[in-house]
């Protein structure tokens, strides 16, 4: 089964990316996207980012990093010419190819580090990075309701 961006989140202080396995209002149930599938329950003290709802500094505002995967993946696909063992100025000539007007005084290597290890998961785990609008999800869902009334 596909895992979609949309269910994937960030857990302050914590390795690796997580998939969202079920929320209520206490507390979230998240699984690593890793061979383990370790399973662990958030409650309110803990940081959770979904990447949907990150982005990186550029000259004006900020870039979604959603966008920033997108412009990775049709650059570079499975392969990426760095690591996060490369040097500074690899690591931030690699994002500037992708995101050319990043902000140099408020973006740092470390931020490319952990952008190449999310993207290693991403990629290593086919993770889609296609999100659907809300129009789209609507008519998808009105598509399929029209087609059981059949």
């Amino acid at each position: 089964m596909s895992i979609n961006i949309k269910d994937v989140v960030s857990l302050t202080g914590v390795s690796g990316l997580f998939q969202i396995v079920k929320s209520d209002d206490r507390a979230i149930i998240v699984e690593s996207i890793d061979e383990r599938k370790k399973r662990q329950m958030i409650r309110g003290n803990m940081m959770v980012s979904k990447l949907l709802d990150i982005s990186i500094y550029t000259a004006d505002e900020s870039e979604p990093l959603l966008t920033i995967l997108q412009n990775i993946q049709e650059k570079f696909g499975t392969e990426l010419p760095v690591n996060k063992k490369s040097s500074k100025d690899e690591l931030m000539s690699f994002l500037e190819e992708v995101l050319p007007d990043y902000d140099k005084d408020r973006v740092y290597p470390s931020n490319v580090k952990k952008l190449i290890g999310w993207y290693d998961i991403i990629s290593a785990y086919n993770i889609d990075l296609t999100v659907e609008t809300e129009e789209e999800e609507e008519a998808g869902a009105e598509e399929a309701e029209s087609s059981t009334d059949d």
